[in-house]
């Protein structure tokens, strides 16, 4: 199951960095093709925001959970001893996965209801957009399977890695 989610969250991370590249070629050709021959692109701030962008910021969520490198504040938690980490550690993964869950849940009516009604944004073309509604969900629920498995990990009795260290990565 480990490597499976660990797969997974590899392939979708890269699905982030393709969609991070195909951002940065889009709109670098529509800049060029605007300021030098008078051709923008149309729908590209559309494309951007509604595929790019979203590709970006909710398929790699797995990925940073799987290797322990989401963002934390730690400011007394290195100074609390192992014994008292150890439960903090539960309840923060706990608390994440419910809230990943919680985005997941309301995530997928969204982008049901997108696709029932077709949803697309209209401007200079019309932009088809609901297929982009069902990253944001696939993201979160791929990074709520690895809060279950952070959480098995730590319920039974293992460390979970942190930040830089990945003491134990998933």
């Amino acid at each position: 199951m480990r490597r499976s989610c660990a797969t997974l969250a590899g392939w979708l991370a890269h699905g982030a960095g393709l969609s991070l590249v195909l951002m940065m070629l889009h709109v670098t050709l529509d800049v060029l093709l605007k300021y030098f021959f008078k051709l923008p692109i149309p729908g590209t701030a559309e494309v951007v925001a509604a595929y790019y962008m979203i590709g970006v910021v909710f398929l790699p969520l797995a990925y940073i959970e799987v290797h322990g490198r989401p963002i934390m504040v730690e400011l007394f938690y290195d100074r609390l001893p192992q014994r008292l980490q150890a439960p903090l550690d539960v309840l923060g993964s706990a608390l994440s996965l419910g809230f990943y869950a919680f985005l997941a849940w309301q995530s997928t009516k969204m982008a049901c209801a997108a696709l029932e009604s077709g949803e697309y944004i209209d401007g200079l073309w019309q932009v088809v957009v609901w297929p982009s509604r069902f990253l944001i969900p696939s993201g979160l629920l791929l990074a709520c399977a690895a809060m279950l498995l952070r959480l098995a990990v730590l319920l039974q009795g293992g460390r979970a890695g942190h930040g830089g260290d990945c003491a134990e990565p998933l």
